[in-house]
C-alpha cells in the first residue's frame, strides 16, 4: 500500500475539545503512521517505572506540535521526542531513515538484529504550543519516564549525562561504575544537538513543503472555475516550484596529506569499510581524485570513472617521453646518484608510461605507443560505471583505475579524472556529503591541475592530515598554509580548516614519559594491585591523551592565528574556523571488529571527527532549509495580503511605508557605494606599493622561487622547468610542492593587499565586511521591532514578511554572486601576469638539448625583464576593475531588486490577484517553523 505523501495529506489537525482525550486515528485512508499508532488509549505506562500517565487531550497522527514516544514491542524500551510538526510527518522521515539504514538512534535500534520496522510503536502524549515550550516539555518527559538510562534517549542525551545537565529522578548521580556502564551501552556517533538540530530542519522542511502544496491546491481549485491571468498563473507557477522544491547543497571535504599521512586508513575508518581504499604500502597509492559519498538510492556499491579524452592522453604522453629523452641525452646524469629531487619528473613519466604500456613502453617512440595499443576499458564518452555487492569487491575491481602500487599488474590510473565513490549504510556520510581524497602527486596534464584547483575551490572545510609523529617536525604543514591553502583564500566555498593527527596508537611510553619528565603518579597509572599487562594498557592511554594534548596545544598556537587570517581576515568574528583532532583509525577499526585495543572509541577521535562532518551537514542543511521556509513564508504572506488592496485607507498607508523603506534603501545603497570606494582607493593604494616593490625584485623572486632549483647544480630542473611551462607557470611536484612562477612575481602585490582583501572578503560576517554589510542591511531594513508594531495590522505586516523575505532571497544570490567574483578579483593579478608570459611559456616547451635549462631559464628572464615596467601596474589595473564590476553589480541587484520587491508588495498588486484563497493556516504553520528555526521572519 503506498505511503500518503504531503500533496495527499488533509489539512493539519487540531485537538477537538468535543472530543474525549486519548490517541485517536487521522481519518486518512491508508495511512502508514496510523498503522503504528496505539489508537483507542487514553494513558500511557513507564516501561521502566511501571507508572501511568493520563493522555488529557484528544490527539492524533496529524496534531502539529506534539511530545511523542516511540517503543519497541520486542525490549521493551522507550524514546521521548518532539516535533513542531505533525507525528505523521515525523513517523515519514523515521521510516525513510530505518529503511536507509542511517546511523541514527531509532533507525541503530530497529535495524539491530532480528529487529524491524514493524515492532516500532509510536504514539502523541500532549501537544504544546511554541517551540520553547515544546523542548521543556519534551525535558521533563525524558526525566520522568527515564529514557536515558534505560530507554533510546540515552543514545541522544549521553552527552547531557556525562556534564550533569540530566538528572536521575529521585536518585542523584549514578555511580561511576554504573555511569561508565551506561555509556558503553550505546555508541552514540553524533551528539544529541546536532541530531536535534537536523532533526527540527527535517520537520521544518516538510511543513513548509505541506503549506506550498496546500496553497498550490487552492489555487488550482479556483483557477478551475474560469480563466486565470497571467499575474495568478506566474503565481501559481512559483507556488508549484516551491512545493516541489527539496533544497539540497553537496558539501565536499577535502584532505590534504603526504604519502603515508593516512588519508585513505582516515577514510577507511570514517567510511566504516576495512579496505575499501589502498592504504599504507611502500609506494604512492591513491593516484587520482576520489570522492566518497552515500549512495542514498541503493544498498549497492558503486564506482563512476571519469577518463581523460584521448587527445589529453597523447598530449600528456608526448610530453613524458620527452622527459625521458631529455634524460637520456644528458650525460651527466649517468655518471651520478641522482637526488630525489631532479629525478622527480623522470620517475613520474617512467610510472604512467609502464602502467599503461608496460615496462617495454619505455623502449618504444611515441608513434609505436599511440598506435600499439587500444583500451576497451575506456568508454567512447570517457566514463564507466561499475556497482558491487559489497566494498570487498569494489576495492579489488577499482584498484587498477586509482592506485599507483600495484607494479605487476596493468594500471589505468594515469588516464583517469576521478573516481567517484558511492556506499550504503556508511556512518559518517549523508546525502551531500562527499570526502575528497586530493593526490599530492604531480601531473604533467594541466587539464587535471586545473580540476585540482577547481575542486579546492568547492571545499567547505579543509582537513589538513599529518602523522602525529612528525606533524610538529616537518614543513609540511607550513607549506599547505603559505602555498596550497592561498587558493582558499582567493576564492572558494572554505570556512574551516581541520587539522588532523593520525596514527596516535603508534607511541612510546618510554620515550614521551623521557622527554617530558613525568612520572607514573602524573600518568595516574601507579598501582600496586595492578597486573602487568592491565598496566602496560593504562600507561599507554595515558601517553597517548598526553601527547594528543600536547599536539592539539602546539598545532593551535601555531597556525590558528594563520587560519583566521586566511578565511576570515583581521576582523572576522566566527568560531568554527580551525579545529584540530588527533586520531587512530587503526585502533578504531579494531574496536569495530570486536578485536582487542587498549584505546577505548571515543580516545581514537574517529566518533568526534564523525561528528564535526555532521555538524557541517547540519549547518549546510540549516542555512538551504531556512532559505526555503523564507520564501514559502513570504509567497504566501504575499497572497494573504492581496485581498484589500483597494481600500484607500491601505493604498495611503501602504503608499506612505513605501516612501519610508525607499529613503531607507537609497541611504543603505549610498552607505554602501562609499564603504567600497574607501576599498578601492586602499586596494589602489596597497597594490602600487606592492607593484613597485614586485618590479624591483621581480628576478630575484622568479629566480629563488622557479628558475634555479634548491640543490648545488642545475643538473635535472630543466624537465620541471618545462613543466612549469607547459603548465603555463605552475607545476606540483610528486611530493605535494608546488612551483608557482606567477604567484612568484605578483607575491610582493599580494602582500600588500592581502589584508584589506580578506577584511572585505572574509567569511566570518564581520561589519568592514562586504558580507557583514549585507547582514547588517538585513537586520535594519525591516526589523523585528518594525513588524512588532504594525503586528496587529495584519495585511501591512504580512506585506514587510513578504519584503523581508524576497530581501533574504536577494542576499543568498549575491552571497553567492560575491564567492564566484571574490575568486576572479584575488586571481586577476597572477592570471593576469601569466597572460602576459604565456607566449614565453610556449616558447619554452619547445627547447630541447642538452642547453634546454639555459635557454629556458632565459627565455623566462628575458621576457620578465622585458615586461615588468607594465606587466604589474597591468596586474593592478585588472584586479581594480574587477572590483568594480562587483561594487556595480552589488549596487545595481540591491536598488532595482528590493525597489521591485517594494512595489509589488506595496503598490502593483494586480486587479486579477484580489480574490485569492485565504491562507491563515498556512500562515501558521510557517510561523511554526520559522519559530524552530530560529529564523527572523515573522
Amino acid at each position: 500500500m503506498a505511503e500518503a505523501g504531503p500533496s495527499s495529506q488533509n489539512t493539519t489537525a487540531r485537538p477537538d475539545p468535543s472530543k474525549p482525550p486519548g490517541i485517536g486515528q487521522c481519518g486518512s485512508a491508508g495511512c502508514i503512521c496510523c498503522k503504528h499508532i496505539w489508537r483507542g488509549h487514553d494513558q500511557f505506562q513507564s516501561t521502566t517505572t511501571k507508572q501511568r500517565y493520563k493522555i488529557t487531550q484528544h490527539l492524533t497522527c496529524k496534531t502539529p506540535s506534539v511530545v511523542y514516544i516511540i517503543e519497541c514491542k520486542k525490549c521493551p524500551v522507550q524514546y521521548v521526542g518532539k516535533t513542531s510538526t505533525t507525528l505523521q510527518r515525523r513517523f515519514g522521515d523515521y521510516r525513510a531513515s530505518i529503511k536507509r539504514c542511517q546511523h541514527r538512534p531509532i533507525a541503530d535500534h530497529f535495524n539491530q538484529k532480528s529487529h524491524t520496522i514493524n515492532d516500532l510503536i509510536i504514539y502523541p502524549i500532549k501537544q504544546v504550543c511554541g517551540y520553547k515550550a515544546l523542548k521543556k516539555e519534551q525535558d521533563h518527559w525524558i526525566r520522568e519516564l527515564r529514557t536515558f538510562d534505560h530507554g533510546l534517549n540515552l543514545e541522544s542525551y549521553k552527552h547531557d549525562l556525562e556534564t550533569d545537565k540530566i538528572k536521575f529522578c529521585g536518585e542523584g548521580d549514578p555511580s561511576p561504575k554504573k555511569r561508565k556502564k551506561l555509556q558503553k551501552k550505546r555508541q552514540s556517533v553524533f551528539s544529541p544537538e546536532t541530531e536535534e538540530r537536523l532533526s527540527e530542519c527535517e520537520d521544518a522542511l516538510r511543513e513548509g513543503q505541506q503549506a506550498a502544496s496546500q496553497v498550490y491546491d487552492k489555487l488550482t481549485e479556483i483557477s478551475s472555475r474560469g480563466s486565470p491571468s497571467s499575474s495568478f498563473l506566474a503565481l501559481k507557477n512559483k507556488i508549484s516550484n516551491l512545493k516541489g522544491c527539496n533544497p539540497t547543497k553537496t558539501v565536499y571535504i577535502g584532505l590534504f596529506g603526504k604519502t603515508g599521512a593516512g588519508k585513505s586508513s582516515l577514510i577507511n575508518a570514517l567510511t566504516n569499510e576495512n579496505q575499501l581504499l589502498p592504504s599504507g604500502g611502500l609506494y604512492a597509492c591513491t593516484s587520482v581524485f576520489v570522492h566518497v559519498q552515500a549512495n542514498t538510492e541503493t544498498d549497492k556499491y558503486k564506482a563512476h570513472i571519469e577518463f581523460i579524452s584521448k587527445e589529453e592522453w597523447q598530449s600528456e604522453l608526448h610530453f613524458l617521453l620527452e622527459i625521458l629523452s631529455d634524460s637520456d641525452d644528458d650525460e651527466s646524469q649517468k655518471m651520478r646518484k641522482k637526488t630525489a629531487d631532479d629525478d622527480d619528473m623522470e620517475k613520474m613519466a617512467e610510472e604512467k608510461i609502464k602502467a599503461i604500456y608496460g615496462i617495454e613502453g619505455l623502449r618504444k617512440s611515441y608513434s609505436e605507443l599511440v598506435g600499439c595499443k587500444q583500451f576497451p576499458e575506456v568508454p567512447k564518452k570517457c566514463k564507466k560505471t561499475l556497482v558491487f555487492d559489497t566494498a570487498k569487491e569494489l576495492s579489488q575491481n577499482i584498484g587498477c583505475y586509482i592506485r599507483s602500487d600495484k607494479k605487476s599488474e596493468q594500471q589505468f590510473w594515469p588516464l583517469v579524472k576521478r573516481v567517484t565513490i558511492y556506499l550504503p549504510n556508511s556512518p559518517a556520510l549523508l546525502e551531500g556529503i562527499v570526502l575528497v581524497d586530493l593526490p599530492g602527486a604531480g601531473d604533467a596534464n594541466k587539464h587535471r591541475d586545473e580540476m585540482w584547483k577547481e575542486c579546492l575551490s568547492l571545499c567547505s572545510s579543509v582537513w589538513i592530515v599529518n602523522d602525529i609523529n612528525r606533524v610538529l617536525s616537518e614543513k609540511v604543514a607550513n607549506e599547505i598554509f603559505d602555498k596550497t591553502l592561498r587558493t582558499i583564500a582567493g576564492g572558494g566555498e572554505c570556512h574551516n580548516i581541520t587539522f588532523v593527527c593520525t596514527k596516535t596508537d603508534i607511541i612510546n611510553p618510554e620515550e614521551i614519559k623521557e622527554n617530558y619528565n613525568f612520572t607514573d603518579m602524573d600518568f595516574q597509572t601507579e598501582s600496586d594491585d595492578e597486573d602487568p599487562q592491565e598496566y602496560e594498557t593504562l600507561e599507554k592511554q595515558a601517553c597517548v591523551r598526553f601527547r594528543n594534548d600536547i599536539a592539539k596545544d602546539e598545532i593551535n598556537s601555531i597556525f590558528k592565528e594563520k587560519a583566521k587570517k586566511l578565511l576570515l581576515g583581521d576582523e572576522g568574528n566566527s568560531d568554527d574556523f580551525f579545529d584540530v583532532y588527533t586520531v587512530s583509525s587503526q585502533e578504531f577499526r579494531r574496536i569495530e571488529q570486536g578485536r582487542s585495543s587498549f584505546l577505548d572509541r571515543d580516545d581514537t577521535g574517529i566518533p568526534s571527527l564523525m561528528e564535526q562532518i555532521k555538524k557541517l551537514y547540519v549547518s549546510h542543511s540549516v542555512k538551504e532549509v531556512k532559505d526555503y521556509i523564507s520564501e514559502v513564508s513570504g509567497t504566501i504572506s504575499y497572497i494573504h495580503s492581496s485581498n484589500d488592496v483597494h481600500s484607500a485607507r491601505v493604498n495611503f498607508s501602504n503608499t506612505k511605508e513605501f516612501n519610508r523603506l525607499e529613503k531607507e534603501l537609497l541611504l543603505t545603497c549610498t552607505n554602501l557605494n562609499i564603504s567600497l570606494n574607501k576599498v578601492n582607493t586602499a586596494l589602489h593604494e596597497h597594490l602600487w606599493k606592492g607593484a613597485k616593490t614586485a618590479q624591483k625584485d621581480c628576478l630575484e623572486n622568479a629566480r629563488k622561487n622557479a628558475l634555479e632549483p634548491t640543490w648545488k647544480d642545475n643538473r635535472g630542473h630543466h624537465r620541471t622547468l618545462k613543466a612549469l611551462c607547459r603548465n603555463y607557470g605552475f607545476f606540483r611536484s610528486s611530493n605535494g610542492n608546488t612551483i608557482d612562477l606567477n604567484h612568484a612575481l605578483s607575491e610582493p602585490m599580494y602582500k600588500n593587499m592581502n589584508d584589506t582583501f580578506m577584511t572585505t572578503f572574509g567569511s566570518g560576517g564581520s561589519r568592514s565586511s562586504i558580507k557583514g554589510q549585507l547582514a547588517s542591511f538585513q537586520e535594519n531594513f525591516i526589523t523585528d521591532e518594525l513588524l512588532k508594531s504594525y503586528r496587529k495590522e495584519d495585511k501591512r505586516y504580512l506585506r514587510l514578511v513578504y519584503i523581508r523575505t524576497e530581501q533574504r532571497k536577494l542576499r543568498k544570490h549575491l552571497e553567492k554572486y560575491l564567492i564566484e567574483k571574490k575568486k576572479l578579483i584575488y586571481n586577476a593579478i597572477s592570471d593576469s601576469i601569466r597572460d602576459t608570459i604565456k607566449p614565453t611559456y610556449q616558447e619554452c616547451t619547445e627547447i630541447h638539448g642538452k642547453c634546454a635549462f639555459i635557454g629556458i631559464q632565459k627565455k623566462l628572464k628575458d621576457q620578465i625583464e622585458l615586461s615588468k615596467n607594465d606587466m604589474f601596474r597591468k596586474a593592478m589595473d585588472e584586479m581594480l576593475k574587477e572590483f568594480s564590476q562587483l561594487q556595480k553589480h552589488l549596487l545595481h541587484e540591491i536598488k532595482t531588486q528590493m525597489r521591485t520587491s517594494l512595489r509589488v508588495a506595496l503598490h502593483q498588486i494586480p486587479d486579477d490577484l484580489t480574490d485569492l484563497p485565504d491562507v491563515t493556516e498556512e500562515i501558521e504553520m510557517m510561523q511554526r517553523c520559522c519559530d524552530s528555526l530560529e529564523l527572523q521572519v515573522f
